[in-house]
């Protein structure tokens, strides 16, 4: 598949193929959910969005701690 891409890439139109590969993908989605999101993907988008927060971190390290166990 990377071979495939990097093809395209020499023809200039991996860019292009790419978003119509998504489009095609979304489109057949009905619509987002923040239900779709599992906890663990949440936290670490919470975590990386509040990264200088260290409190914050704590607090998300210490939940994600909980879901592994």
């Amino acid at each position: 598949m990377v071979g495939e891409l990097e093809t395209r890439n020499k023809n200039r139109l991996r860019s292009k193929f790419i978003e119509e590969a998504i489009r095609n993908r979304l489109d057949g989605q009905e619509g987002f959910s923040m239900k779709d999101i599992t906890t663990r993907q949440l936290l670490g988008m919470l975590y990386h969005r509040y990264m200088d927060d260290e409190v914050f971190k704590t607090i998300i390290d210490s939940r994600r701690k909980e879901l592994k166990e």
